[in-house]
């Protein structure tokens, strides 16, 4: 059963001594409406009449019989016509976490809407207890049914405490213990009472080591009991209600209590269930990698996810799914359950007719704007209209046409610019000099005659730099290598490093200028078959 914690505040009140005002208790069973035998084995105005209690009990079936004895004890109140009080409630029971309601027998199912008028209000109930001057307890006997409808949870599902009110949670038998034992006997305090309490039976509020509902305890309890027992009464309260909030109550009121580490466990063990239920519910669909790209590929059609479609939902796939559910008005758990997955494919179709439609206006509205462009820029009967159009629509309409005809235009441009580079090409041929050839390329730098000119070019200039160089190296020759004798050294010396410059006669016959040759080109001097400066010192060992 889920309930809701109450505060457990324990108040320590000092009551007033005896006043001519009655005690007077209400005993509200809804059980004894409907058939009155059920409620023999649960008499408990036996004990308060005992106990010198003026008992109330309305007859008569359905709500009214109930709130007009609780409007007649609230008006007694009001007179000081009470001195002690005892409300008991038995029945069946319903709440949405923040009050509980006592419901009549018969009463069918109610919703959230219907509660306040079909039943009575457990903390109307407190409040009444608490305009008593003296002791008051307020007795709850929960019971869980099928009244409970949309919005509610069977049973005791919280209520509100109000200070100097005692209460007492439990099942009938473990009521009937309490009133017939600790809670009516002569001088035993409520924490007396609480720590004699039935099995089953949870006391909280004014447990005071001094005074009890029969008046003053003779058992002062140390305040280190006390204060024990207060924790112990406080950690019963939150064990029944086994909420999140209840823990979190204890940790709040404790945070070096007895029984902290229960509390965090317990708590975070529950705040997980919501999760755990999702993703159960989710498991139970059993989706596989494709149905998950689908739901991927539908959070991205809504805006709600940017990622790989890959099939694993991983933290960017569960945001994405918290933030939709959370649009939808269901609760964010990051999982999709049956209902989920089907509203969630709705509005994706939805949403992607919306954009095909949306893209189909926009490429018609494209479409008649490229049209329009065309027909301004003259259909492309001229080169600069067309360029203009494929610079603003690379893409668009009558794109081929334009890239068509602008090929054309640079066909034309090609063949004329062949027909005039072929003539001066003729024209350089003829002349065959480095001039011609060199303003042929400075007009010509592209055409299919380029490389040929460029070579014609090269050979004259490379012509030129080697008889230049021959005709150095001779004039050199005639300073370095004039003499007999030295033309004698020389031909030794290409001799002996194998350059075989034939007979070594001091004439330098074209054998000797072969030798030459081949002995510059094996030390990298210029190939001039003369004997030059630098020819003449590699020879006589200068260097």
């Amino acid at each position: 059963m889920q309930r809701k914690l109450f505060s457990a505040v324990l108040w320590l009140c000092v009551l007033a001594g005896p006043s001519l005002a009655a005690d007077l208790a209400l005993i509200l069973d809804t059980r004894a409406q409907g058939d009155r035998r059920s409620a023999v084995a649960f008499d408990p105005g036996a004990a308060l009449e005992q106990a010198g209690f003026e008992v109330v009990a309305p007859e008569g079936e359905g709500i009214a019989p109930l709130r007009a004895a609780a409007l007649d004890l609230e008006a007694r109140i009001t007179a000081g016509e009470v001195a002690r009080l005892v409300i008991l409630a038995a029945g069946e029971m319903a709440g949405d976490g923040q009050d509980s309601w006592l419901l009549p027998e018969g009463v069918g199912t109610v919703s959230r809407l219907r509660i306040g008028a079909a039943g009575l209000s457990v903390n109307a109930l407190s409040a009444i207890a608490g305009a008593v001057e003296g002791p008051a307890v307020l007795v709850l006997a929960p019971e869980e049914g099928e009244a409970a409808g949309a919005g509610l949870i069977p049973g005791l599902s919280g209520f509100s405490e109000v200070p100097g009110v005692t209460y007492a949670i439990g099942p009938r038998k473990g009521i009937a213990a309490l009133l017939g034992g600790p809670l009516l006997a002569p001088g035993t305090s409520f924490a007396g009472v609480a720590r004699a309490a039935p099995d089953g039976v949870i006391l909280s509020g004014n447990l005071s080591g001094e005074m009890g509902l029969m008046g003053p305890g003779p058992d002062m309890v140390p305040e280190a009991q006390l204060a024990e027992a207060r924790e112990d009464g406080f950690w019963q309260a939150v064990e029944t209600l086994d909420t999140v909030a209840a823990y979190d109550a204890y940790i709040a009121a404790y945070p070096e209590g007895r029984y902290l580490g229960e509390a965090q466990e317990r708590r975070d063990w529950l705040r997980d269930a919501p999760e755990r239920e999702a993703r159960a519910a989710e498991e139970a669909l059993d989706l596989t990698r494709a149905d998950r790209r689908d739901v991927q590929r539908w959070l991205a059609v809504l805006g709600f996810y940017e990622r790989g479609i890959d099939g694993i939902f991983g933290r960017g796939t569960r945001g994405a799914i918290a933030d939709w559910q959370e649009q939808a008005g269901v609760a964010p758990t990051g999982y999709l359950d049956r209902n989920d997955l089907a509203r969630l494919r709705a509005d994706a179709t939805a949403r992607q007719r919306e954009i095909e439609e949306e893209e189909r206006r926009q490429q018609m509205q494209e479409e008649r704007r490229d049209r329009a462009y065309w027909r301004d820029t003259g259909r492309g009967e001229d080169e600069a209209g067309l360029r203009a159009y494929l610079d603003r629509y690379p893409e668009g309409l009558f794109a081929e046409t334009a890239r068509a005809r602008l090929d054309e235009i640079e066909e034309a441009r090609r063949d004329e610019a062949d027909r005039a580079a072929r003539a001066d090409w003729q024209a350089a041929r003829e002349a065959n000099t480095a001039e011609a050839y060199a303003a042929f390329l400075r007009d010509h730098p592209e055409s299919r005659f380029a490389e040929e000119a460029r070579a014609r070019l090269d050979e004259i200039e490379q012509g030129r730099a080697e008889n230049e160089a021959i005709a150095q190296a001779r004039e050199e020759e005639k300073i370095y290598a004039g003499a007999e004798v030295v033309r004698i050294l020389i031909e030794r010396r290409l001799a002996q490093v194998g350059a075989e410059p034939g007979p070594v006669d001091g004439r330098f016959t074209e054998e000797t200028r072969a030798a030459i040759r081949r002995f510059q080109r094996h030390r990298g001097l210029p190939v001039t078959g003369h004997v030059s400066q630098a020819t003449a010192a590699a020879l006589m060992g200068m260097r």
